[in-house]
């Protein structure tokens, strides 16, 4: 036989076992839908041919894809909530994609009566906690993945409410298209315990060309359900498989879905009647291979204004069971006040898994999200290679009416105004306008208007130059300054700045918050007791040893203060004014603090290890006509620990210490925040001290914090929220009589207040999108600097919250 004989008779078998392998292969494709709403319905149970062992079920998206090599004759859809759906498969539908809609049923679930021994739900879930630890993917010593995520925005309608704006409208506007959509292609690495890293490498989001939001939009729910608490919008929930969560949730089985070897079990979850914590409800499918989650979906039990539903999609990878689709969904609901509601739906697709490798610390950036460079100028073959589906017809619609609308009207533009915005600035051509100086308060100055201005790279690239005034309405007096600015790197927030300032500070001024100043800090508005300086400075600000920032300073500063007093040591003439030249550090260290960067900065999601914040100033005598030699520091730590099914407690423990006798405006002067017939509560300070009160050259405090939420005390929506306070406090001053023509107290023997604070006693809506809360509280002080009258050691306080629950 010649070679081209051998050729064509291999070609005709591998012809004819390629039919044969067509002939017995039977495929049916399909998407399963709600009749009503057309949303998807994910993980419904189907089974082929009435026979249990021939089975699959749905994805996140409501896909399903099953081959055999029988004839597939019929499929039977079966789903907690919804009508069982049975139809005929005939040999024209073999290959096809089909499309079920299921309709909900008309009866609610019913209770499930146990009557013999132990729920066999409570006795699986039993199993899925003893084996939650090896389940749970970051446990894994280390892991790699990448991830196509998407996110669609939809206007949502109430047909039972009237509108001015009709569908009909919005179709006409957007051209069938979606309102708003976000892609993005990120890849993920972590090592045991917690560090993680996740990189941007692609976004797209129609309308704009550059997506410097995009990093928020790639932390909406948790990555796996393990955790024993699943925090959600702005409230963390009990995980029903977290360790003890059968004496909170009750559970049922549902149904059984059988494939291959393993056995899944449908199980529902609610809390059960009558327990008072935050809570979820929805659906456990449990794998009894390992008795691992295979998919889970979860709302929360008592809705908000924003309703939230979280899917996801667990396979074996390596014999771990790993996140393979993840989905969410937000509904801002149609109301009166709200013309229209918003549907968000997000889905995040991971793939290229890869376990246990071998990964370094040091090669994991300082953020926990961050963008690459080329992500928003990624090319179509890029979007092509990482999609995991094409483009629908209607997403394609979006992206070109979007884009065109976003070039008509400036998208961007509008973006980079509103990043500067979030920085407090406006962009005035190559000039930044200072929106923090424009308008402030405090009891000193009254109200004080200002003007501040600063240059930004459109004229020269990392350097800034520019200053600000301000005019108190009370004090008559002008302030100013100016400054210039070197950022020498970014990444590591180095930057060198040369600064003089003509301005007001507070007496016992504290730099514990350098770092992390706060934008409405209401004890601000308290100050009235008042140095003028004038101060010349060089700063030096970098960050190192990836979760520390450092701030070094040279500064010599003329002090005035805007109050009688005189400073009198025994060896020396009284002093009113007088001069200081230090060199000053403060330091802030967040162990694994969460960072993201977007909107041009870097925003920090917390750490759950403790925060500590150090300054330390060496005073120089004799140079640049400094008048004091002392050394001073500044610690503090602090921490906040959640406790399962008994709430929140904060911490903070500060302390100071100086060496050498100094004038009134460089001690401490305490953390007081009270004042007479109105104050409102202010974190971590003494609600029954006044502001001056209390005069130390050293100090310890403690403020500590316990709010157990709504747990202890709900009546139908009625649901204050507790929280319990104690404040100690102890100092010292040497040589008080130093301090000539101001009264102030000392605290060796110890300073003790208590409070109770109960938020949310009355409570409205806000635009449907939330509920904003008014509380009060009372602290009383108590100890040896009570007064011993009631109604002078007991303060009251008045707080607001905003919450969405």
């Amino acid at each position: 036989m010649n070679k081209f004989s051998t050729l064509r008779t291999a070609c005709a078998i591998l012809t004819l076992l390629y039919s044969l392998s067509c002939f017995g292969q039977h495929t049916i494709n399909g998407k399963v839908i709600d009749a009503q709403t057309k949303q998807p319905l994910a993980f419904v149970n189907i089974i082929f041919n009435h026979d249990q062992l021939t089975a699959t079920s749905s994805d996140v998206n409501g896909r399903f894809s099953y081959s055999s090599s029988k004839r597939i004759t019929s499929l039977t859809c079966s789903y907690v909530g919804y009508e069982r759906f049975t139809m005929t498969i005939d040999s024209t539908m073999d290959g096809e994609t089909i499309t079920i809609k299921m309709k909900e049923t008309s009866v609610e679930l019913g209770e499930v009566v146990v009557t013999a021994g132990e729920n066999p739900a409570n006795r699986i879930i039993r199993k899925v906690i003893e084996n939650k630890r090896t389940n749970n993917p970051e446990n894994v010593s280390s892991f790699q993945y990448h991830s196509y995520n998407k996110v669609i925005y939809d206007l949502d309608y109430n047909d039972s409410i009237e509108t001015d704006i009709t569908k009909a409208d919005v179709d006409q506007v957007f051209k069938g298209g979606h309102l708003f959509i976000m892609e993005s292609v990120t890849e993920r690495k972590f090592i045991r315990p917690d560090i993680s890293e996740e990189i941007i490498l692609g976004t797209k989001v129609s309308g704009f060309k550059d997506a410097s939001f995009a990093p928020l939009a790639t932390d909406v729910q948790p990555f796996s359900f393990y955790n024993d608490i699943i925090p959600i919008l702005d409230v963390d929930y009990l995980n029903p498989i977290s360790n003890g969560s059968l004496s909170k949730y009750e559970f049922y089985i549902r149904d059984t879905l059988f494939q291959g070897a393993d056995t899944t079990f449908i199980l529902s979850y609610q809390p059960q009647p009558g327990k008072n914590f935050d809570g979820l409800t929805g659906l456990l499918y449990i794998n009894t291979n390992q008795y691992a989650i295979q998919n889970v979906i979860a709302r929360p039990a008592e809705p908000g204004f924003i309703d939230v539903n979280l899917q996801q999609q667990y396979h074996l990878v390596d014999n771990q069971w790993f996140p393979e689709q993840l989905k969410f969904e937000l509904i801002l609901k149609q109301s009166q006040s709200m013309t229209v509601g918003v549907r968000a739906s997000g889905i995040s697709i991971i793939d290229s898994v890869q376990l246990n490798i071998e990964l370094r610390k040091r090669d994991f950036g300082i953020e926990s999200i961050r963008m690459d460079d080329k992500a928003n100028r990624q090319d179509s073959m890029f979007w092509t290679s990482n999609r995991p589906l094409p483009l629908s017809d209607q997403e394609k619609t979006t992206y070109q009416v979007m884009d065109s609308l976003g070039q008509e009207f400036k998208f961007d533009k509008i973006m980079k105004v509103m990043e500067k915005v979030a920085q407090n600035k406006v962009q005035v051509g190559f000039m930044d306008l200072d929106l923090s100086r424009l308008l402030a308060y405090n009891k000193f100055e009254g109200v004080r208007l200002g003007l501040g201005v600063h240059t930004n790279d459109e004229l020269i690239k990392n350097f800034s130059v520019g200053g600000y005034f301000g005019y108190g309405l009370k004090d008559h007096q002008w302030k100013y300054g100016g400054d210039a600015i070197l950022t020498l790197n970014k990444e590591k927030e180095l930057q060198l700045t040369a600064r003089h300032q003509n301005e007001l500070l507070e007496t016992g001024n504290s730099k514990l918050d350098f770092f992390r100043p706060r934008q409405f800090d209401f004890r601000k508005y308290l100050a009235s007791q008042m140095d003028r300086i004038q101060q010349n400075s060089l700063i030096l600000g970098f960050r190192a040893l990836k979760y520390a920032q450092f701030n070094i300073s040279l500064n010599n500063t003329r002090i005035d203060p805007q109050y009688s007093y005189t400073f009198q040591p025994v060896e020396i003439s009284f002093i009113h004014q007088y001069t200081t030249t230090d060199l000053t550090l403060n330091l802030r260290y967040a162990f694994k603090e969460k960072l993201i960067k977007s909107f041009g900065q870097r925003f920090s999601m917390g750490t759950k290890y403790p925060v500590f914040s150090l300054s330390y100033t060496r005073g120089i005598q004799d140079w640049l006509n400094g008048d004091f030699d002392y050394n001073k520091v500044e610690a503090r730590i602090e921490q906040s620990i959640y406790f399962r099914n008994l709430g929140e407690s904060k911490i903070r423990i500060e302390a100071g210490y100086i060496d050498s006798p100094l004038p009134y405006g460089l001690l401490f002067t305490g953390d007081g925040s009270y004042i007479r017939n109105f104050s409102v509560l202010i974190k971590n300070s003494f609600q029954t001290v006044e502001p001056y009160e209390f005069l130390s050259d050293q100090y310890v405090s403690l403020h500590y914090s316990h709010n157990f939420g709504s747990l202890l005390l709900q009546i139908g929506n009625w649901k204050p929220s507790i929280t319990l306070h104690q404040n100690i406090g102890w100092g010292s001053l040497s040589h008080p009589e130093y301090h000539q023509g101001i009264e102030f107290s000392t605290r060796e023997k110890g300073l003790y207040e208590t409070g109770l604070q109960l938020d949310n006693l009355i409570r409205f809506k806000y635009l449907s999108l939330s509920y904003i809360g008014f509380g009060a509280g009372a602290f009383y002080r108590y100890g040896p600097y009570a007064s011993g009258s009631a109604s002078d050691d007991l303060a009251f306080t008045f707080s607001v919250t905003y919450t969405t629950k």
